[in-house]
């Protein structure tokens, strides 16, 4: 059977890491350091993550390159690197292994703080690498603490048992002379690119001539910070766990925010929050999800209406108002959720100033959910210097933001169908000036996952026809160890469209319970 855990969260910070309660030596993952294990295809989510893992741009990083037909600084993640700004980046590649085992070449490899390893070919590590001083250099990398990553060829490479390392092409899962990798996750078997070449099904394979071995399979986009034995996800995708049970094939699929612990073989349902500079893993609270509703300047209506919408289920939502001094406070510790409604979203960033503005950011970083709608998703937004910056999205046509209201059709993508737990394809929703989002270009951010977009469109006080068809209306995002989910529209003043509110709300706070697949 398969477990379906669905959340969104990118963990871009090495500090967001739940410390590590058990001192025993870990059964699959590294004793010392942190692995990145990526599966492939757009890094533009993942590359924040390992730089600041790395310890930011200056950080000094060694990328591998020898996987890849194009070894040379051409490489394209050497060169995505390179335009996020990493300083301290160089280039290994031999295929010789008289010239890896030697210390002129490895010599990098004792001065860097991360190693990044890129997709090809799998046998060409193998051939160049394997059982080499190169290969126990990146060991001794991960001993002192260092970071390895990599995608693709250079994510099952981190495996003890290698896929598809066959010279004559990726399509053989297990090749003789080539089923060693480097062994930096023990006792398993890493595949890549799941979603997009329709690998899914391959690990049950392997796990029928290796029944011993842990398949890990990543959606490209997609990746698993390993520390000693927890993983947790990050990216756009699923992270795939597989392993045989009394003679039975049990998989999970988690997305970014889900943690897998590698020993026991099963999903850590705990919600991961920080207390001062160590980390403590709490369980999930089985009560009801406790919202703070913003209830303060550029917001004078909201209260009600979010009370109203979500008040007809006491047994799941425990509401407070709070105000701007309150967050500022440090109230939003008592909370899972904070929901920031319409109004104005300038009237409510100055009411809750610089450090109520940091109070919400951390609260997120700690696991906590934000739900905005309309002025409360201006406000999430990234362009501009007063907006909280927590999802990376731009308001377009913001000149035109008064562009009136009434009522407007919706349509869901697949993601929001789930998520929202949506039948109808389509919905007639109210809209009241709310943003028009769309995608920004902020490194630091991971990109939004888009849940609704706008089928027709208000385009009154001077505002052009044809901008908001197709504009984003509802949008989720991780930010640290937090969920974010935004509303342009209002369901909250929609009879019938309650339950939008409602899911959404339990999805931010973790609470989110999809039907198996």
């Amino acid at each position: 059977m398969r477990n379906l855990i669905a959340s969104i969260l990118i963990i871009s910070s090495a500090s967001v890491f739940a410390a590590e309660t058990d001192t025993a030596a870990p059964v699959t993952g590294p004793k010392a350091g942190t692995l990145l294990v990526v599966g492939g295809g757009d890094k533009t989510s993942i590359w924040p993550a390992f730089l600041d893992l790395a310890g930011g741009k200056d950080a000094p990083i060694v990328v591998i390159t020898t996987a890849s037909p194009k070894s040379g600084t051409d490489n394209k993640d050497f060169t995505e690197l390179q335009a996020l700004g990493a300083t301290h980046l160089t280039l290994l590649h031999t295929e010789d292994r008289t010239k890896a085992n030697s210390t002129d070449f490895t010599a990098p490899l004792r001065e860097a703080k991360a190693v990044w390893i890129t997709g090809g070919r799998q046998w060409r590590l193998v051939d160049s690498y394997l059982n080499t001083k190169t290969e126990k250099e990146i060991f001794n990398l991960l001993d002192r603490g260092g970071v390895v990553g990599g995608s693709s060829a250079g994510a099952s490479i981190q495996a003890s048992y290698l896929l598809r390392g066959a010279r004559s092409g990726n399509g053989v899962l297990m090749a003789a002379g080539y089923e060693e990798g480097f062994g930096f996750l023990r006792n398993t078997a890493v595949d890549q690119h799941v979603n997009t070449r329709d690998r899914a099904d391959d690990m049950l394979k392997v796990l029928e001539a290796h029944p011993a071995l842990l398949g890990i399979g990543l959606d490209e986009s997609t990746g698993i910070i390993v520390r000693k034995d927890r993983a947790d996800v990050i990216g756009a995708g699923y992270a795939h766990f597989t392993a045989r049970e009394v003679g039975k094939d049990r998989s999970f699929e988690l997305q970014a925010g889900g943690a897998f612990d590698l020993a026991s073989r099963h999903p850590i349902d705990l919600v991961s929050e920080q207390s001062g500079d160590q980390g403590l893993t709490t369980p999930k609270d089985p009560g009801s999800v406790r919202v703070a509703i913003y209830a303060d300047e550029g917001s004078p209506k909201a209260p009600d209406l979010i009370e109203g919408c979500l008040g007809t289920l006491p047994d799941k939502f425990h509401l407070e108002r709070v105000t701007a001094e309150q967050i500022r406070q440090g109230a939003l510790a008592n909370f899972d959720v904070i929901a920031q409604g319409g109004g104005r979203a300038s009237l409510q960033a100055d009411a809750l100033g610089d450090d109520g503005r940091e109070k919400i950011r951390e609260f997120l970083r700690k696991g906590g959910g934000y739900v905005g709608i309309c002025a409360g998703a201006y406000l999430a937004a990234a362009d501009r210097p007063y907006y909280l910056r927590i999802i990376n999205a731009r308001v377009v046509d913001r000149e035109h933001w008064a562009r009136g209201g009434g009522d407007v059709q919706i349509r869901f993508t697949d993601e929001g169908k789930v998520n929202l737990r949506q039948e109808s394809p389509v919905v007639q929703i109210r809209y009241n000036q709310g943003p028009l989002l769309a995608r920004d270009s902020h490194a630091d951010l991971p990109s939004y996952t888009e849940l609704a977009v706008y089928e027709t469109e208000i385009a009154k006080k001077g505002a052009p026809e044809g901008v908001m068809k197709g504009t984003s209306a509802m949008v989720s995002a991780p930010f640290g160890n937090g969920r974010v989910f935004l509303s342009s529209p209002h369901p909250e003043r929609t009879p019938g469209l309650e339950s939008i509110l409602q899911s959404a709300v339990l999805w931010v706070a973790k609470r989110d319970t999809p039907p198996n697949p």
